[in-house]
């Protein structure tokens, strides 16, 4: 089977608050390529900025309101091959979309959970507190504070989740105990491909308008590949590993370029 998975898009209901700025054409391309070279699409969760309201949470009226800024992909992701696993930052669609918050495939002969991540991130886990920070950058945002903002949520953020890499060691408790033979996760936006044992850790990181990254999995050939979309119909190879020869150490983050 393959399998494309990608997230932490972040779309919003503002177009100052929206990383895609309401393109949702970058969208429907991307997904016409995803489509006609994969079975299954898994979208990792933070799809939906729903916690840059006018009060803290995730607010069902923010979610409505992104749904009528991207019509056309959000009828398809409702059908089809789409499966979406909810994030921190859009816990309500579990509600309201029946997204999910695992989803595990057993396939080949490989065992593969998809997961946000954020349940093992320290400063957010399953609490409602973090809202009031996101819903304060979110103000900044507004106020026109972009560069504060996006360092809040950029270095400032990135920091703290390489000081106590709970993604990774997460992953690696998990991929050691033999219960999984691939982890992919989000959350972190961190491009990660990262072996433990026999095992892979893989997260494609973010998603932006300009740089569309998703995770290629071919459960048959036992491959992974991180790749960029360059489009129209076009992608490159940013890091593959192969479970019949399995990568370690530092040669596991070498970049594999090739175009396609």
């Amino acid at each position: 089977m393959l399998i494309a998975t990608y997230g932490d898009l972040h779309l919003s209901h503002e177009p100052a608050l929206d990383k895609f700025k309401g393109r949702e054409e970058n969208l429907l391309r991307f997904d016409e390529h995803l489509k006609r070279s994969h079975e299954k699409i898994v979208l990792m969760g933070d799809v939906f900025q729903t916690d840059y309201g006018v009060y803290p949470g995730s607010r069902p009226e923010v979610l409505e309101m992104i749904l009528a800024r991207y019509p056309r992909i959000i009828r398809r992701w409702r059908e089809g091959p789409y499966r979406i696993v909810f994030g921190n930052h859009d816990r309500i669609t579990q509600r309201l979309l029946g997204t999910l918050k695992q989803i595990q495939i057993k396939k080949d002969g490989w065992r593969l959970w998809f997961i946000h991540g954020h349940q093992f991130d320290p400063f957010i886990r399953e609490k409602k507190s973090p809202y009031l920070v996101t819903w304060m950058i979110g103000g900044l945002r507004r106020a026109g504070l972009r560069r504060l903002a996006d360092f809040l949520e950029g270095p400032f953020y990135d920091f703290g989740q390489r000081l106590f890499c709970s993604l990774d060691l997460a992953a690696r408790r998990e991929l050691l105990g033999g219960k999984n033979d691939v982890i992919i996760m989000g959350h972190s936006h961190q491009l990660t491909c990262h072996p433990f044992g026999k095992g892979l850790y893989v997260n494609s990181g973010d998603c932006f308008s300009k740089f569309l990254k998703y995770v290629s999995i071919d459960t048959l050939a036992r491959t992974v590949e991180i790749r960029a979309f360059i489009p129209p119909r076009g992608y490159e190879v940013l890091h593959r590993w192969s479970g019949a020869q399995p990568l370690r150490g530092p040669a596991a983050f070498s970049p594999a370029w090739r175009r396609h």
